[in-house]
């Protein structure tokens, strides 16, 4: 029913104002990616989903996300609202769909996180950042990277996001481990020459965000990009790692 993505991925927007490019990698570790990417240049939707159940399970959970959305969003135009609101609908319909696969095959745990980013249009000056579970969102302005989500972790909830706590991996939300679904949502600023990072922990538990920034900060997008994944490996690669790197672009 759904296309399982096995291999690593690369690709750039079509829209000028916005520049993308995305990388998805099995890692050093893993043997399977349950990483599955969205990258919607005609409609300014862009997200990453860390899929969760083990194998096929995981990957095919991270799809079904991306799929839905994809498909709701193309039935909506070009409205922010609207935007919005379909992919809210897309997550409630895929937690639906991922949570049924589950219970009617017996599984204990299929899931999937959900990182989004919605622009608003060229010169609006806003974008919408949405989430489940630990897939992240970060905005690169003059080299400083600033988180716009909070994972939805035990460690992160309970002891301020402590990588280095048992349970800083126990997700509190996920996409179809329960029969609802509560992602949380923010509005945020948009500057030209701003750059945004969405991705898996696959990247932001091997890098600092100060590093991040750094890495991702200076140089053209591709330069970027190249380093970033550059040192998710240096740093051992010991999960699935993806990201979608977004340059806005500067009129000046």
């Amino acid at each position: 029913m759904f296309k399982l993505k096995k291999t690593s991925a690369e690709t750039s927007g079509l829209r000028p104002w916005i520049k993308v490019l995305r990388t998805s990698d099995t890692g050093l570790v893993r043997k399977e990616n349950q990483d599955n990417l969205l990258v919607d240049s005609l409609f300014d939707v862009y997200c990453v989903a860390d899929g969760m159940g083990g194998g096929a399970e995981g990957a095919m959970a991270s799809e079904i996300v991306c799929t839905t959305m994809r498909k709701a969003v193309a039935e909506v135009g070009t409205s922010f609202i609207n935007k919005m609101e379909a992919v809210a609908l897309s997550l409630d319909n895929a937690n639906t769909t991922i949570h049924s696969y589950a219970r009617n095959r017996g599984y204990r745990q299929m899931g999937s996180t959900a990182a989004v980013l919605v622009f608003d249009g060229e010169g609006s000056g806003r974008a919408a950042v949405c989430h489940v579970g630990d897939s992240r969102v970060y905005r690169v302005r003059r080299g400083l990277a600033t988180p716009l989500t909070r994972d939805h972790s035990v460690g992160a909830e309970l002891f301020d996001a402590d990588r280095d706590h048992p349970l800083s991996h126990v997700l509190t939300r996920a996409v179809g481990t329960e029969s609802g679904i509560r992602p949380d949502w923010r509005k945020v600023d948009v500057l030209p020459g701003d750059r945004f990072v969405i991705c898996s922990d696959g990247v932001h538990d091997v890098i600092t965000d100060t590093r991040l920034g750094f890495l991702v900060g200076y140089g053209t997008l591709e330069k970027a990009k190249e380093r970033l994944a550059a040192e998710v490996v240096k740093n051992g690669a010991p999960d699935n790692y993806s990201f979608i790197l977004l340059e806005v672009a500067d009129r000046k």
